[in-house]
Protein backbone atom coordinates (compact mmCIF):
# COMPACT_ATOMS: atom_id res chain seq x y z
CA UNK A 1 0.00 0.00 0.00
CA UNK A 2 1.42 3.40 -0.91
CA UNK A 3 2.18 5.74 1.96
CA UNK A 4 -0.49 8.26 0.86
CA UNK A 5 -3.15 5.59 0.54
CA UNK A 6 -2.10 4.07 3.86
CA UNK A 7 -2.35 7.49 5.49
CA UNK A 8 -5.92 7.95 4.24
CA UNK A 9 -7.08 4.55 5.47
CA UNK A 10 -5.31 4.98 8.83
CA UNK A 11 -6.87 8.44 9.26
CA UNK A 12 -10.27 6.96 8.46
CA UNK A 13 -9.69 4.24 11.04
CA UNK A 14 -8.58 6.77 13.68
CA UNK A 15 -11.56 9.04 13.02
CA UNK A 16 -13.86 6.04 13.33
CA UNK A 17 -12.31 5.02 16.64
CA UNK A 18 -12.48 8.57 18.00
CA UNK A 19 -16.14 8.91 17.01
CA UNK A 20 -16.99 5.57 18.62
CA UNK A 21 -15.25 6.53 21.88
CA UNK A 22 -17.01 9.91 22.02
CA UNK A 23 -20.37 8.35 21.21
CA UNK A 24 -19.88 5.65 23.86
CA UNK A 25 -19.43 8.27 26.56
CA UNK A 26 -22.14 10.58 25.21
CA UNK A 27 -24.92 8.30 23.94
CA UNK A 28 -24.05 4.78 25.08
CA UNK A 29 -22.95 1.51 23.49
CA UNK A 30 -25.64 1.08 20.81
CA UNK A 31 -24.98 4.51 19.32
CA UNK A 32 -21.23 3.99 19.64
CA UNK A 33 -21.44 0.70 17.76
CA UNK A 34 -23.58 2.43 15.13
CA UNK A 35 -20.82 5.00 14.68
CA UNK A 36 -18.19 2.28 14.60
CA UNK A 37 -20.10 0.37 11.93
CA UNK A 38 -20.65 3.56 9.91
CA UNK A 39 -16.95 4.32 10.00
CA UNK A 40 -16.11 0.75 9.05
CA UNK A 41 -18.42 1.05 6.05
CA UNK A 42 -16.21 3.97 5.05
CA UNK A 43 -12.74 2.55 5.63
CA UNK A 44 -13.16 -1.15 4.75
CA UNK A 45 -14.10 -0.46 1.10
CA UNK A 46 -11.29 2.13 0.94
CA UNK A 47 -8.82 -0.52 2.09
CA UNK A 48 -10.30 -2.96 -0.43
CA UNK A 49 -9.84 -0.39 -3.21
CA UNK A 50 -6.19 0.18 -2.29
CA UNK A 51 -5.56 -3.55 -2.07
CA UNK A 52 -7.09 -4.14 -5.52
CA UNK A 53 -5.03 -1.34 -7.05
CA UNK A 54 -1.87 -2.93 -5.69
CA UNK A 55 -2.64 -5.95 -7.83
CA UNK A 56 -2.41 -3.81 -10.98
CA UNK A 57 0.72 -4.68 -12.90
CA UNK A 58 2.81 -2.62 -15.26
CA UNK A 59 2.48 0.94 -16.47
CA UNK A 60 0.19 0.43 -19.46
CA UNK A 61 -2.52 3.12 -19.18
CA UNK A 62 -5.23 0.75 -20.42
CA UNK A 63 -4.37 -1.85 -17.79
CA UNK A 64 -4.20 0.78 -15.06
CA UNK A 65 -7.58 2.19 -16.10
CA UNK A 66 -9.03 -1.31 -16.10
CA UNK A 67 -7.61 -1.88 -12.62
CA UNK A 68 -9.07 1.46 -11.52
CA UNK A 69 -12.55 0.49 -12.74
CA UNK A 70 -12.29 -2.93 -11.15
CA UNK A 71 -11.13 -1.54 -7.80
CA UNK A 72 -13.87 1.10 -7.85
CA UNK A 73 -16.47 -1.58 -8.58
CA UNK A 74 -15.26 -3.64 -5.61
CA UNK A 75 -15.36 -0.55 -3.40
CA UNK A 76 -18.91 0.31 -4.49
CA UNK A 77 -20.11 -3.29 -4.11
CA UNK A 78 -18.52 -3.62 -0.66
CA UNK A 79 -20.12 -0.35 0.46
CA UNK A 80 -23.57 -1.43 -0.73
CA UNK A 81 -23.18 -4.89 0.81
CA UNK A 82 -22.02 -3.51 4.17
CA UNK A 83 -24.94 -1.07 4.32
CA UNK A 84 -27.39 -3.83 3.41
CA UNK A 85 -25.97 -6.23 6.00
CA UNK A 86 -26.04 -3.51 8.63
CA UNK A 87 -29.71 -2.69 8.10
CA UNK A 88 -30.67 -6.36 7.89
CA UNK A 89 -28.81 -7.63 10.95
CA UNK A 90 -28.32 -4.59 13.22
CA UNK A 91 -31.93 -3.86 14.19
CA UNK A 92 -31.09 -1.25 16.83
CA UNK A 93 -28.78 0.76 14.59
CA UNK A 94 -28.86 4.51 15.05
CA UNK A 95 -29.00 5.55 11.41
CA UNK A 96 -28.13 9.17 12.17
CA UNK A 97 -24.83 8.32 13.86
CA UNK A 98 -24.08 5.52 11.38
CA UNK A 99 -24.29 7.98 8.49
CA UNK A 100 -22.49 10.77 10.35
CA UNK A 101 -19.53 8.46 11.02
CA UNK A 102 -19.64 7.20 7.44
CA UNK A 103 -19.56 10.75 6.07
CA UNK A 104 -16.75 11.65 8.49
CA UNK A 105 -14.61 8.89 6.96
CA UNK A 106 -15.42 10.20 3.48
CA UNK A 107 -14.34 13.69 4.55
CA UNK A 108 -10.86 12.28 5.16
CA UNK A 109 -10.34 12.16 1.37
CA UNK A 110 -10.70 15.96 1.30
CA UNK A 111 -8.47 16.39 4.33
CA UNK A 112 -5.82 14.22 2.64
CA UNK A 113 -6.00 16.39 -0.49
CA UNK A 114 -5.49 19.56 1.55
CA UNK A 115 -2.62 17.97 3.47
CA UNK A 116 -0.81 16.92 0.26
CA UNK A 117 1.59 19.80 -0.42
CA UNK A 118 2.54 20.51 -4.01
CA UNK A 119 -0.01 18.15 -5.48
Amino acid sequence: MSSKARRVVVLQLLVTAAIAVVLWGWKGPVVAVSGLVGGAIGFVPAWLYVWRMQLAEGNDPRQLLKAQYRAEFYKFAATALLFALTFIFFRDVSALFLFLAYFATLAIYWVALVMSPGQ
